[in-house]
């Protein structure tokens, strides 16, 4: 009998549970799609069932939303007699407000504060229930009064701040959050969140200056504490002062009030935002301050890595780059391997230094050595070894052995069939085909890459599609015009830009109206300003723009155009200008994303 008994109870019991499960499935349905007159009796019953009060609030809102006012009243009111819960007097405050009894609303409001809680927990969820009713000025007034009731002025700093920013009153928030750094440094990330989360409903745009004004000022009212220093460095990074910024790091470092690592971030950062002009001052820094010290040998080996990748990247966008400066990089490089030894050094500085050795000092054997180094080298992950051989195909093909690269990047596409690394080894042998002139297989490879979930590797896809389709010729069978566009092509790959240029001529000037003109004309643009001939690069991109708008680089050619006027010529009305062009015309360009957060980024600028 005992067992029958048992049974029953279990059986009952999950009936019950299944019942409470399609109900609390069914109810949501019906409030999603906001039918309240359906939803508000089941709020009621797993309430009642339950005593949960968040289905008393979603029972009450429903009855608000179908205007039943009264019966929402009785709710409440019958809900502070069972529970005895002072604090649903708000609640109650809330529905008179809505259903337009003022005076008893208030009335209701002011309920709570006479039987005012004495405990930090107690005054934090008073508070957040009238912020949750958008009653601030009450969770104000509670967070003061709690203040006094516990005697201690510095708390609740982070909730006043919420409440502040809640009403867009961001002198007060700042007041708050900075205070609680002076008392609590550890809340500087937390502080620096806040305010970046607020930045972003910053409507007026003046909360950062805002907030450079206050760390000024709490500077000048505390000098020599850390935390605002580092606060002015962040702001100076929100910014984009990074050269400022690295110098307030570099002060702190030298003041030992602050980590080496903080450096080295705030390097990382003005990389990342390309101001390596900053990044590089901090690298120096960090390098002259040598290996000894607390944690300075892993931090001394990160930045003189760090600094030989970015100074790569920086002689590289910076126009007639003469090869006794990458020769003198490439010393260093190898200075730096010796020096950190082969193992510990990060892996890219390898791939790195058989770039330069082949790409700019044209040594294809010394750069297949560094990267047969690379790959010798023990304990390194998959892709690693995917990286070394991506960048060995390609010191291969420029080398002037498409044969054996093509080897290597088929290599690299059956190890890596759903990754990256394979698409681009793909698009890489597509490439390959196209400048040994097997123009179909290419472009059967380039129509599959143009679906990749690599986004970089499709637009590469694309654009190399389409200049070898309108550029076929149905009547010349030799395709001698496509041959030297390709030959151009792979010499560009090759860095043999001079030679590159006499083959772009030919074409441009031996038959202005052939289809080819304009694809010749945009790879001459970009030689040219390579070449430190800026002038006569953004001439030819605007002879491109004037007559080939519609045409596929036309896009292109107006993008650069505008992003040459921001970042090299700093002219930001020209470049504003130019991106509202591109914005208004080219809708669907693969830029148009970039071009729309340049254009806003200058005007945000533009208003600072």
């Amino acid at each position: 009998m005992k067992l029958i008994l048992t049974g029953f109870i279990l059986f009952f019991g999950l009936q019950s549970a299944l019942s409470q499960d399609n109900t609390s499935r069914l109810v949501w349905e019906y409030y999603n799609e906001r039918d309240f007159d359906k939803a508000a009796p089941l709020f009621l019953r797993m309430y009642e069932e339950n005593r949960v009060s968040t289905y008393l609030h979603y029972y009450v809102n429903c009855l608000i939303e179908t205007r039943d006012y009264d019966n929402a009243l009785k709710a409440v009111k019958k809900a502070i007699r069972q529970s005895r819960d002072v604090n649903l007097n708000v609640e109650l405050g809330f529905v008179y407000e809505v259903s337009g009894d003022s005076k008893k609303a208030e009335e209701s409001y002011q309920e709570p504060l006479k039987d005012f809680p004495k405990t930090v927990a107690g005054i934090i969820n008073l508070g957040n229930i009238y912020s949750s009713f958008t009653k601030y000025s009450y969770s104000e007034m509670v967070y003061e009064l709690g203040r006094k009731v516990l005697g201690n002025p510095n708390e609740f700093r982070m909730e006043l701040a919420n409440v502040y920013f809640a009403e867009r009153r961001f002198p007060e928030m700042l007041e708050e959050y900075y205070n609680l750094i002076l008392t609590d440094p550890k809340y500087v990330p937390t502080v620096q969140a806040m305010i970046q989360n607020a930045l972003t409903n910053d409507v007026d745009q003046t909360l950062l200056q805002l907030t450079r004004d206050k760390t000024y000022a709490f500077i000048q009212q505390w000098p020599g504490i850390p935390v605002f220093y580092e606060m002015l460095i962040w702001v100076l990074s929100e910014e984009k002062k990074f050269a400022e910024a690295v110098e307030q790091a570099i002060a702190m470092d030298r003041r030992n009030q602050a980590s080496p690592d903080k450096v080295l971030q705030l390097a990382r950062i003005s990389v990342d935002a390309g101001n390596s002009d900053a990044a590089i001052t901090a690298y120096l820094y960090l390098i002259g301050r040598g290996p000894n010290g607390p944690n300075r040998q892993a931090i001394y080996n990160l930045a003189r890595i760090d600094y030989l990748m970015t100074l790569s990247d920086k002689l590289k966008s910076a126009p007639g780059t003469q090869p006794v400066e990458w020769s003198k990089l490439a010393e260093d490089f190898r200075k730096t391997i010796t020096d950190l030894g082969k193992e510990s050094v990060s892996d890219p500085i390898y791939i790195e230094l058989a770039h330069i050795q082949a790409f700019q000092l044209g040594d294809y054997t010394q750069a297949l050595k560094t990267i047969e180094e690379a790959l010798s080298l023990r304990g390194k992950p998959p892709l690693y070894r995917t990286d070394c051989l991506l960048e060995k195909a390609d010191i291969l093909l420029s080398s002037g052995d498409p044969w054996e690269a093509s080897l290597v990047y088929s290599m690299v596409d059956m190890e890596n069939p759903d990754n990256p690394e394979g698409s681009a080894a793909r698009y890489r042998k597509a490439q390959l085909s196209w400048f040994t002139g097997n123009y179909k297989w290419a472009l059967a490879q380039l129509d599959i890459l143009k679906g990749s979930t690599s986004k970089p590797d499709a637009n590469d896809a694309l654009e190399l599609s389409i200049l070898i389709r309108e550029n076929i010729s149905d009547k010349d069978s030799t395709q001698s015009t496509l041959l030297k566009l390709a030959s151009a092509d792979y010499l560009i790959f090759r860095h043999k830009n001079d030679e590159a240029l006499l083959i772009l001529d030919s074409i441009i000037n031996g038959s202005p109206d052939d289809p080819a003109t304009d694809d010749c004309l945009y790879k001459k643009a970009h030689i040219l300003i390579e070449k430190d001939q800026l002038n006569q690069g953004m001439d030819i991109l605007n002879r491109i723009i004037d007559n080939y708008r519609y045409e596929y680089w036309g896009h292109k050619a107006l993008f650069e155009l505008a992003c040459i006027y921001q970042d090299q010529l700093k002219d930001p009305a020209k470049a504003i200008s130019l991106f509202e062009e591109f914005i208004r015309d080219f809708t669907t360009s693969f830029y148009f994303l970039d071009a729309r957060d340049r254009l806003k980024a200058l005007k945000s600028k533009s208003k600072g």
